[in-house]
């Protein structure tokens, strides 16, 4: 009898027992704004989703590039709205995807008329155009609990006005919980 109660004693143990946990990660989402530069001024608008059961990531990227202050009218401006598709590692984010593309380009030249404080007041046609495009990026960001700092590498290939820039950028949003030591 002895025996048997001994015996069945860690069988006890292993199914009488409960245990709750909570898993460390989960699923992660930000909000990311920022400025630079491609061959004009740049300013980028992004939200990103990473699913924790996989380490891909989705993002949604608005950006602008623009000529500011120009002398010559019309400015150049490049718009760009896009869904990229791509992986997360450690603290980097590699993604491509498609994207519809448009903007304002120059025509012919039109005339001249001299501006006192811009110096030369050329006037070219307004040209506007619209593509599709490939937009890529490569993103860095650290982060303290709900807000983050970030430089971004992108670029779009299109038939129109291809491009490509760094951007720095502030994030917000719920990140991987930081490992405690």
């Amino acid at each position: 009898m002895i025996k048997v109660l001994f015996l069945s004693l860690p069988l006890l143990v292993f199914f009488g027992s409960r245990t709750h946990g909570q898993a460390a990660s989960r699923d992660m989402y930000w909000l990311s704004g920022g400025l630079g530069k491609s061959h004009l001024p740049s300013l980028m608008i992004a939200m990103g989703y990473e699913p924790k059961s996989r380490p891909t990531v989705l993002v949604a990227r608005y950006s602008v590039n623009a000529e500011i202050l120009q002398a010559v009218e019309p400015g150049l401006k490049v718009s760009e709205i896009g869904l990229l598709y791509g992986l997360r590692t450690g603290k980097f984010r590699l993604a491509a995807g498609l994207s519809r593309v448009w903007g304002n380009d120059r025509g012919k030249y039109l005339y001249t008329e001299p501006d006192p404080l811009w110096g030369s007041g050329e006037h070219y046609e307004f040209v506007k155009y619209g593509t599709i495009g490939i937009p890529a990026e490569i993103r860095f960001y650290t982060t303290l609990r709900c807000v983050g700092l970030g430089v971004t590498g992108f670029g779009n290939l299109n038939a129109k006005r291809s491009f490509a820039g760094l951007n720095l950028s502030v994030y917000i949003g719920r990140f991987e919980p930081r490992k405690s030591l």
